[in-house]
């Protein structure tokens, strides 16, 4: 009897645990505020070395509020506030001598991210895509490019560190991983 007992208690403690992990694995879970509106901005990420040797350098730095939409990018952030931010990330990724920072927004609809696009759209620009998704390179930066992408509800931004073809190149295959991941939503 007291051996069935123990027994007893050592399933229900493992039972125990096993829920007890469960739950811990997914409180850590983020979930988009607005499902509807597509995934978690994070989940667009490319992952180390998707993108030709290129590792993430440091954290993402998640937006999910507007106090933290202004920690990470304060001098623009009321704009996307005001175009319907809901979330976003940044993260910086480097391969050793070209760092490469990505900034994606879930703005909520279409045509907020639309709004974006075009409010910050440069000065002086290459077109590299005139349809969904919409891509331009801003030509006007004297040592860096700036990637300007918009697609569904999502607003995406892409700056090299340098100017040259190599860093053109890396930039957009960072834009061509994030729309493919997009595109499979």
């Amino acid at each position: 009897m007291e051996n069935r007992c123990l027994f007893l208690s050592r399933t229900k403690l493992a039972a125990l645990v096993a829920v007890a992990l469960l739950v811990a694995a997914f409180s850590q879970c983020r979930i988009s505020p607005n499902a509807g509106a597509g995934a978690d901005p994070q989940d667009f990420l490319p992952l180390d070395n998707d993108i030709s040797g290129f590792v993430k350098k440091g954290s993402a730095s998640l937006m999910t509020d507007q106090q933290s939409i202004f920690n990470a990018i304060d001098g623009q952030a009321q704009k996307y506030i005001d175009e319907g931010f809901e979330e976003g990330v940044e993260q910086l990724y480097s391969n050793g001598s070209i760092d490469i920072d990505v900034r994606i927004f879930n703005q909520g609809t279409p045509a907020n991210a639309l709004t974006l696009f075009n409010y910050f759209m440069p000065t002086s620009s290459q077109t590299l895509s005139r349809s969904d998704p919409l891509v331009v390179v801003d030509q006007s930066l004297a040592t860096s490019y700036s990637l300007q992408y918009t697609k569904q509800n999502i607003y995406m931004q892409i700056t090299t560190t340098e100017k040259s073809d190599f860093a053109l190149d890396m930039g957009e295959q960072f834009y061509f991983n994030v729309d493919k991941k997009i595109g499979a939503q």
